[in-house]
């Protein structure tokens, strides 16, 4: 006959077993972080278009920035289209159709046309578009946030390059306008505006944005970048060393979650544009 288990011991063991893990497990959470970066070993917080995806507020609303920067976030990314009379207005997709009640693209109208169009993707619909001016205008302590516009380039029916030399004129209103040229950083991913953007205003943060880490290395230094913005799966941590080696301040984006915020975190980037702000401002905060 086999002997008799003590059931009461057995279960007190293995409870004292599982708090014992688990203070273990909290001690190195509390300790696992240590920065090391070019943003003075501080990450900056930034929402995707705001509280990012999955969240009552479209994208790119001002509601969603404004969410966002009251939780606790540094800032946030926006991305910027530009419209007929050469107006900077916040808007992701290439065309109007898909989740607002107009149709065409940005840069068929005028900030007329546009100001009253809403979207109609959630279950509220009295959002609508935000022009960027405007945005700053209304913004309290302005040099308290950080912004990434992310440009993106849908031009009409005119030449690439006049389209470009448009978008960099705006923009450079915009930095005339307002004292943002240490806090409001721009990324795209053509190497033209880039330069364009460069040759009107040298004081401006640049970011290339590139598919692969390598040629997005190659080509911030050939123009002497700020940094470059990538998405988190196509960088690693030797990677992000070897860009501040060089210099250069790394953004990571594509960061949705829990999971990819610690990951992110722990690549030691300057900047994390995440669509989980909530719990990335806890974990940073907590540790």
């Amino acid at each position: 006959m086999g002997s008799t288990i003590n059931w009461t011991y057995f279960l007190t063991m293995k409870t004292a077993l599982i708090i014992l893990i688990g203070v273990l497990l909290f001690s190195c959470k509390k300790g696992e972080i240590t920065v090391i970066n070019l943003n003075n070993n501080h990450i900056e917080l930034m929402g995707h278009g705001g509280m990012g995806y999955s969240n009552l507020y479209p994208t790119n609303t001002a509601e969603s920035i404004l969410k966002c920067l009251g939780k606790g976030a540094d800032g946030s990314e926006i991305d910027i289209q530009l419209t007929a009379d050469n107006q900077l207005v916040a808007f992701h997709n290439a065309t109007l159709n898909e989740n607002t009640n107009f149709t065409g693209k940005i840069r068929d109208y005028s900030w007329n046309q546009l100001k009253d169009v809403r979207y109609t993707s959630t279950a509220q619909l009295n959002y609508k578009l935000m022009n960027l001016s405007e945005f700053l205008s209304s913004l309290d302590g302005i040099e308290n946030y950080t912004f990434t516009l992310d440009i993106k380039l849908n031009k009409g029916a005119e030449e690439t390059t006049e389209y470009i030399d448009d978008f960099t004129d705006a923009l450079d209103e915009i930095y005339s306008a307002f004292p943002i040229e240490n806090s409001v950083f721009i990324e795209s991913q053509n190497e033209y505006f880039l330069q364009e953007m460069q040759s009107k205003n040298a004081q401006i943060k640049l970011y290339i944005y590139p598919q692969k880490f390598e040629s997005g290395l190659s080509i911030a230094m050939n123009l002497g970048l700020h940094g470059i913005s990538i998405s988190n799966d196509r960088i690693n941590t030797v990677q992000v060393n070897l860009a501040h080696s060089m210099n250069l301040f790394v953004t990571v984006w594509g960061v949705n979650n829990r999971s990819s915020n610690i990951d992110a975190v722990q690549k030691n980037p300057d900047m994390i544009q995440t669509d989980a702000v909530n719990h990335l401002v806890r974990y940073l905060k907590n540790n």
